[in-house]
């Protein structure tokens, strides 16, 4: 891959589903881009299982910063001109050398990282330069929106915007008929417009911040240093961690909660109470068997046990044939020793 037109198309895999989320999916332009932070992840641990596995990393946030600027944002590596970018053009925008970009690209397409994109992929519309285009300013309709919006640009957008949005109530009226029939076939196989998809979950940068966002919710108001470090040093005092106890503070988002300070903070002294598993049952000959103590050696294990006489080893009566010859093979009870 080098910076001449002929460059193909690269972009972040999965960009749409592990990069973005509800809030960054209706900003134009964003300063920040969500990413996933599970270090065990299959992704993350062959990524940095290699000799350059540090350089490798660096170079992959590098990437993920430069598609979370590109125009449009599909996890796509182009440039403002709406060309792809190759080797050069990276390392001048990430300020990291060419050859460190150049391994690392290499191993992150192998590692499905990254990918391709074919010439006549939907993703590829728009993007690319018409090759007659004399003028910058004649460039695809999606290079455009990375140029400086002029004032009679910017009300053309926003004519664009309304149109879109009667387009979406037209077809909505169209369908209202339909689906307002009991059981109609068309009504339960209609597809949602993308507004009326469900949003993503929010992903926090740590436990911490998801539990900060809960508080918030629930409270009305930011969590308070204090209530965090006391339920940070009951976290800890129980062994256990605070990704640990955030899971166990989602099961209790749905309900009402009165005092959240008071609430978190019980929980956390209790967590370990709450979540520790009852121990298995025991049966009655388990139980017998754990209280067994042969009365003559004293002996905690049925079957095994031996006494002192005349300065050797021998074996008691509760002992059973299979454990005599077996201390006969070690040489612990002798040869003529009587069972």
């Amino acid at each position: 891959m080098n910076d001449s037109s002929s460059s193909r198309l690269i972009r972040v895999r999965d960009w749409d589903q592990l990069y973005e989320n509800n809030r960054s999916r209706e900003m134009k332009r964003t300063n920040w881009f969500p990413a996933p932070n599970d270090l065990s992840s299959d992704s993350y641990v062959e990524l940095v299982s290699h000799e350059n596995g540090a350089a490798h990393l660096g170079v992959w946030m590098a990437i993920l910063m430069v598609a979370s600027k590109a125009t449009p944002r599909r996890g796509l590596l182009v440039k403002e001109n709406g060309q792809p970018h190759g080797f050069a053009s990276l390392s001048r925008v990430t300020r990291i050398p060419e050859s460190v970009i150049q391994n690392a690209l290499d191993r992150l397409l192998k590692i499905a990282l990254l990918e391709y994109v074919d010439d006549d992929s939907p993703d590829n519309d728009g993007v690319r330069s018409h090759p007659a285009a004399g003028n910058p300013q004649d460039t695809a309709e999606k290079s455009h929106e990375s140029a400086v919006e002029g004032k009679g640009r910017e009300h053309h957008h926003q004519e664009g915007k309304r149109t879109e949005r009667k387009g979406t109530e037209r077809a909505r009226d169209e369908l209202a008929p339909e689906d307002s029939t009991a059981g109609s076939e068309t009504g339960s196989s209609q597809r949602k417009t993308d507004d009326e998809k469900q949003p993503t979950p929010e992903i926090y940068a740590s436990p911490e911040d998801e539990l900060k966002a809960i508080y918030l919710a629930k409270a009305g108001g930011p969590i308070t240093i204090v209530v965090l470090d006391a339920i940070r040093l009951n976290v800890e005092c129980a062994g256990l961690t605070m990704t640990e106890f955030v899971s166990e503070v989602r099961k209790h988002r749905p309900n009402e909660w009165k005092n959240p300070a008071g609430f978190l903070r019980d929980l956390s002294k209790r967590f370990r109470s709450q979540t520790r598993v009852a121990p298995r049952p025991v049966t009655a000959a388990e139980s017998e068997a754990r209280m067994y103590q042969c009365p003559i050696c004293s002996s905690r294990k049925p079957g095994e046990g031996a006494i002192l006489e005349d300065g050797k080893m021998v074996p008691c009566s509760c002992a059973s044939a299979e454990y005599v010859e077996r201390q006969r093979a070690r040489g612990v009870f002798a040869r003529d020793t009587p069972r």
